[in-house]
């Protein structure tokens, strides 16, 4: 027995002394990153949703969330594809790039045909590249729409209306007008009356996907000019923000659902929500636009099977219909899985009715060059800059065709 303790001792000894200066390794657990939406409970709740895949499944691995913009998602993982994550959340006009980045791992056929047969056919479409899918629908409701207190505002079918209810109760009107995503719905606002929209913004993209060639952007033009003339009435008001996520001090704000209780707190029992009010300009009026577009999630390729696997099935299991309806009852996201659409919550939510009465007007959100976003988005400073005129506005729009002219590659 002595010997015995002895040799085990001097065992012990050689590992550790081993260990000390080569290393000791032992299996590793599964470890699988994901990018979320930075909507605020957003993280938390997924770890939770995860958990009781883990549960449900018996599968073992960690998890490691973090929080990155769903329209940042795609520039992050292209520029880094080997640390991106291996399950992320990004906006649907992002599909085409990150699948000519080989940064999507298409569902499997089975899981293919699941996906068609129970999400509505925009968001398919969103998912899809060539009729391929190479995503999992996450959400319809990428848009944007009125909040308002109707204490202050009676009327939230103008903006004309509206800019009067607030000065005479100094409150604000938050229009983020400097974010070309919701700047464009002067642009794509259409007359009374009409279905057609004052201007276009649509792009060409090269056979392989990587560079724009052409585009059919009208926004320099008259009709251009008449958007801008709506937007320098508006930020010039004397009671517009520059904000769509500050409630504080206002009666009415463009957002979309992601602040619906935002909304909620701010306003209580007052709260108001309606589809995008109209403006008028040199005696006509006209409908806002908008654009409208889905959110989905997407799976990296993998060179371990089972880590491919258990990435596929976890990808499904959040987007599944009792995986959308808990989002919605949490965050009030509108569902894209079509049972979940006809759900009486669903169906009855103020803020997807108002959502659904402004996508009437709404424009797809496309593949857009990433430079776009940042020049569009100087026609709203523009509009406000110390002493615009209709001269100083024709210059942004001329300023802005000479831009965006420069990003087509020949």
């Amino acid at each position: 027995m002595k010997i015995a303790r002895i040799l085990s001792f001097v065992f012990a000894l050689v590992m550790i002394s081993t260990c000390f200066f080569t290393g000791c390794t032992t299996e590793e657990k599964m470890k699988i990153t994901m990018w979320v939406s930075t909507t605020e409970g957003v993280k938390a709740f997924t770890l939770k949703q995860v958990e009781a895949f883990k549960a449900a499944t018996g599968y073992d691995f960690d998890i490691e969330i973090e929080t990155v913009g769903e329209g940042d998602a795609a520039g992050q993982v292209l520029s880094d594809l080997k640390s991106a994550p291996d399950i992320y959340w990004f906006a649907q006009d992002q599909l085409p790039r990150l699948v000519l980045g080989n940064a999507l791992a298409k569902p499997g056929n089975a899981a293919a045909d699941t996906i068609r047969a129970n999400n509505d056919a925009e968001s398919v479409n969103a998912a899809s590249v060539s009729g391929t899918i190479y995503a999992y629908p996450l959400t319809s409701d990428n848009g944007y729409f009125l909040y308002y207190d109707k204490s202050v505002v009676t009327d939230p079918s103008s903006i004309e209306s509206i800019i009067e209810a607030c000065a005479n109760k100094s409150k604000l009107f938050a229009y983020e007008v400097q974010n070309a995503w919701i700047m464009a719905s002067y642009f794509f606002a259409q007359e009374v009356g009409s279905t057609t929209p004052l201007c276009n913004s649509t792009w060409e993209y090269s056979a392989d996907g990587k560079n724009p060639v052409s585009h059919a952007d009208t926004f320099n033009s008259d009709n251009g000019l008449i958007a801008m003339k709506g937007l320098s009435a508006l930020t010039t008001s004397g009671v517009w923000v520059n904000t769509q996520n500050d409630f504080s001090g206002t009666a009415a704000v463009v957002s979309g659902i992601w602040n619906y209780y935002t909304a909620v707190n701010e306003y209580g029992d007052n709260l108001g929500i309606a589809k995008l009010p109209t403006f008028t300009v040199d005696n006509t009026t006209y409908q806002l636009g908008s654009y409208k577009g889905c959110k989905l999630i997407g799976v990296k390729p993998q060179t371990d099977d089972t880590k491919a696997q258990i990435c596929a099935e976890l990808a499904m299991y959040l987007t599944t219909e009792e995986a959308q309806l808990d989002r919605h009852y949490e965050f009030a996201w509108g569902p894209s899985n079509k049972n979940a659409q006809q759900n009486e919550d669903i169906m009855k939510h103020p803020a997807l009715n108002a959502l659904a009465a402004q996508n009437v007007y709404a424009q797809p959100q496309g593949v857009i060059p990433g430079e776009w976003w940042a020049e569009a988005g100087l026609l709203g400073e523009a509009a406000h800059a110390d002493g615009v005129t209709v001269d100083t506005m024709k210059a942004a729009l001329e300023a802005y065709q000479e831009k965006i002219d420069a990003m087509l590659v020949k």
